[in-house]
Parts: structure tokens; C-alpha cells; sequence
């Protein structure tokens, strides 16, 4: 029943990832900016967490993974390639590795290896929960700031490739 429930929420999740992507997203990114569209999944991640820390129930942790994938495909994603809108070809293709493989990659890595350790230690799910919670503050810091460096990129004078600048 209880893959069955989660096959309904994953289904959920990729029609919402379609609609919002389709209808929302180049209307959030124009009007709050790259840098807030970030900070959108992180915030998601530190209120589905903060939620999860205070009520430990099978529904409130299937409605955050629905939402947190929805985000993360439809929201964070397509931002987090205008990042890329501001820098030659070249400079894209050397940091888009190090973004996918390292940063998501690692990061997802990283992040079971911390849930582990602390469910290792004794730590309940509230615990682990509450735990990640300031993790998600400092990252929606990061994404604000990633915004300005993008917006300050964007606003400089565009020099020709091969020019002298």
C-alpha cells in the first residue's frame, strides 16, 4: 500500500514539475529574479524539514518528497541554467560538470552519508530532521547570493569574444 501511495505522490510530483514548468517558472524567475527562484527549493527544503522534525508521519514526508522533486525539476533547475546564461560556452562547459557531478551529485552523496551517521549515532527522525534545517538557511543565503553575482554579471558591459578588452 505504502508503494502504491508513493507511486500516486511520484505521479503527483511529475504533473506538477510539467504544469509549473510550462506556466510558472519564467514568471518567477522575471519577477522575484534567479537568485529568490534558487532560494525557492531550499526554502521548501528547510520548511518540509522543520515540519518533519515537529510531526514524524508517513503523509507529511510524502507530500515534502513530492513537492521537493516538483521544485527541484520545474523551479530549481531551469534557474539554476540561467545561471549559465552570463558566461561564454567554454566557461559553461568547464563548470557544468563540477555543478551536475560534484555539487548535486556529492551533495545527494553527502547527504545520506549525514543522515546515516546521525541515525548511526542514536538520533531520532525528528532529530536528523531538525538537524538539517539550518543547513537549508545557509544554502538559501548561498542562492541569494548566487542571484547578485549572476545580476551584477548580467548588468556589465558585454565585450565580443576575440576582442580587446
Amino acid at each position: 500500500q505504502r508503494v502504491e501511495s508513493f507511486a500516486q505522490f511520484d505521479a503527483l510530483a511529475q504533473f506538477a514539475t510539467l504544469l509549473t514548468q510550462i506556466f510558472i517558472t519564467t514568471h518567477v524567475i522575471k519577477k522575484i529574479g534567479v537568485g529568490w527562484t534558487l532560494a525557492i527549493l531550499p526554502l521548501v527544503v528547510f520548511v518540509g524539514y522543520a515540519v518533519l522534525a515537529i510531526w514524524t508521519v508517513y503523509g507529511v514526508m510524502a507530500i515534502f518528497q513530492a513537492v521537493h522533486r516538483a521544485t527541484r525539476y520545474a523551479i530549481s533547475r531551469p534557474a539554476r541554467e540561467t545561471l549559465f546564461s552570463v558566461v561564454s560556452p567554454a566557461e559553461k562547459y568547464k563548470a557544468k560538470p563540477v555543478v551536475d557531478v560534484f555539487l548535486y551529485r556529492g551533495g545527494d552523496v553527502a547527504g545520506a552519508g549525514i543522515d546515516w551517521s546521525l541515525a548511526a549515532l542514536g538520533l531520532s527522525i525528528s532529530m536528523v530532521a531538525a538537524s538539517t534545517v539550518p543547513l537549508a538557511a545557509i544554502w538559501i543565503f548561498l542562492s541569494t547570493a548566487l542571484g547578485r553575482a549572476q545580476k551584477r554579471r548580467q548588468d556589465e558591459p558585454q565585450v565580443p569574444e576575440g576582442a580587446a578588452a
